[in-house]
């Protein structure tokens, strides 16, 4: 409920969602100190294969989401792509994303956008302190949106090294209340000659987002980790991969795997797994599954998630396209 008083509009109903979301992916409890940070969306996996994998992705990632998750990787998309993502989150929140990716200017240029919305309620006007309201027809919601450009290339003087930037323009929006804030993320990567992948990234590094008398920090993240070489056995693939990370202090670590092998028509199957060792605060499930259909230039995917403190499970669909690669390129996930 919304109830304006003496001219003043207090949005109690969306701000209890968002403590609330914030609550369970372990941010701190109150609103005062939710207020102090901002950006609740970059923390989250963006792309459908990256939640099955516990986002374990910074060094095996290699499409379209990479702009999201690891700058270097970007490079890896060299040809245009396009996907899109969507999750009926927790507390009646929606988590969408999508992103497009075309080479340019001898490597890679990216562009994406992330949206939590954490729904909307009824406007209630009362004209006086203990006086039943009336509603206005007017619906006041909140919004995370973040909005993101990014480039990559190989570089010329080491085989396989890789680099990339984006820059993120970030808007939180509660009721008749908007922030905005801008920040700019960096990413290494390199392959080896036998196939094992290194990457590191630092993301979220900006300006600080004011929404009315309150101000807070986008979450600064690091990411390293590595994916092995693909192991073959008969006719599936597996590849195992794992990845540090802090966010604000706090640390994480995550082992995951992915396993493809192939169906009938030409489509190929792939599961998903991944653990991760995180804050205790934070409510989602440490397992992580997934799994996928790749058929020709098109994807599905498929995530779920699971919160024990509310005991819900989420579910994630994803959508991908990419252009075909030339006759005796090599394509991976």
């Amino acid at each position: 409920m919304i109830i304006r008083r003496n001219g003043q509009s207090r949005p109690a109903a969306v701000l209890r969602s968002v403590v609330f979301v914030a609550t369970l992916l372990g941010a701190p409890r109150s609103a005062m100190a939710q207020a102090s940070h901002a950006g609740i969306l970059l923390t989250l996996p963006t792309s459908t294969r990256s939640l099955g994998l516990g986002d374990a992705t910074v060094a095996s990632i290699s499409d379209e989401w990479s702009l999201f998750a690891s700058p270097a990787q970007l490079a890896k998309a060299t040809r245009f792509g396009a996907a899109v993502a969507s999750e009926a989150y927790i507390a009646s929140t929606q988590l969408s994303a999508g992103a497009v990716t075309f080479p340019a200017w001898r490597g890679t240029i990216g562009i994406g956008a992330t949206m939590l919305d954490y729904g909307s309620v009824k406007e209630i006007v009362a004209p006086a302190v203990g006086v039943d309201g009336a509603e206005t027809g007017r619906n006041v919601s909140a919004q995370d949106v973040a909005f993101e450009i990014g480039y990559a290339r190989t570089l010329p003087w080491i085989a396989g090294l890789r680099s990339g930037i984006t820059v993120e323009m970030m808007r939180t929006s509660v009721a008749d209340l908007s922030a905005d804030g801008v920040a700019a993320s960096l990413g290494v990567a390199w392959t080896s000659h036998r196939g094992w992948d290194l990457a590191a990234a630092y993301q979220h590094v900006g300006t600080t987002v004011k929404l009315g008398a309150t101000s807070g920090s986008l979450p600064a993240i690091w990411r390293v980790g590595v994916a092995a070489p693909v192991q073959h056995f008969q006719r599936a693939r597996l590849r195992p991969m794992a990845e540090l990370r802090g966010v604000r202090g706090d640390l994480s670590a995550t082992a995951a795997a992915e396993l493809l092998w192939p169906g009938v028509r030409g489509a190929e199957f792939v599961a998903r797994a991944g653990y991760t060792v995180r804050d205790g605060s934070d409510d989602r499930w440490p397992v992580a599954l997934g799994a996928g259909v790749v058929m020709g230039r098109f994807s599905v995917d498929y995530a779920m998630e699971r919160f024990r403190r509310i005991d819900q499970v989420t579910h994630r669909i994803g959508i991908r396209f990419a252009r075909a690669a030339p006759a005796g390129a090599s394509t991976n996930r």
